[in-house]
């Protein structure tokens, strides 16, 4: 009897059970430890089923990592797309990312945190279209952040690009911070008063870097 073909939203949804897993799994035992077998014990499946889905455990961990980087693009995206001045979308960007960060630990930690491979490292191997895929989406979260911060000369400052980039990663480094902070619980512990210590800290890097333009990287 010939095999049944499944249904594109049953196969849609083992997909999405497989990487979920995966990143719980990855999560737990590191990039480096994770292998296809353990993976299998997990989900109750072959690993020759897992193949069937993914070609690969660095194909997991590439699709893990773009669909992470897309969901951040999407939330920047959503607020750099409003009417609101520019001032206050790159508010609203960061706190989106920090909102981000805390309700998706397990790809923050593997988007952000974890020492994992990189697109050069699969450079000359299969999976380097991927990768690519994966490092456009990730480097689309820094572009719609600097194109935010470009409109602030629409409000009579003279930001250059170089400006706009240094501050994205100046104040993408202070997020990062907090990010891990939060979710690792310190920060929870420094002060009973979480949210109004997050709102002050945004507010202040508003006020250091962003609403006294136009010479941000000279006066950081």
């Amino acid at each position: 009897m010939p095999k049944q073909v499944r249904a594109d939203d049953e196969v849609a949804a083992v997909k999405h059970a497989i990487l979920e897993t995966a990143l719980d799994l990855m999560c737990e035992v590191g990039f480096d430890a994770m292998s296809m077998r353990k993976l299998a014990v997990r989900l109750n499946m072959t690993a020759a089923n897992i193949y069937n889905y993914y070609a690969s455990k660095d194909e997991l961990y590439l699709v893990i990592q773009t669909r992470g980087f897309s969901m951040l693009a999407d939330r920047l995206a959503a607020v750099a797309g409003t009417g609101d001045p520019p001032s206050v979308k790159i508010r609203n960007m960061m706190g989106a990312y920090l909102d981000f960060g805390k309700k998706n630990p397990d790809y923050y930690d593997i988007m952000f945190t974890r020492n994992t491979p990189k697109f050069t490292d699969y450079k000359g191997t299969p999976m380097e279209s991927v990768a690519a895929v994966e490092k456009r989406t990730a480097l689309s979260v820094a572009d719609i952040a600097s194109r935010t911060l470009l409109e602030m000369n629409s409000d009579g400052n003279t930001l250059s690009e170089d400006d706009a980039a240094y501050l994205t990663i100046l104040v993408w480094s202070t997020l990062h911070g907090l990010v891990n902070l939060y979710n690792s619980r310190v920060l929870q512990e420094t002060t009973d008063h979480v949210d109004r210590f997050i709102e002050r800290l945004l507010d202040d890097l508003m006020n250091r870097f962003f609403l006294k333009l136009p010479n941000p990287v000279e006066a950081s």
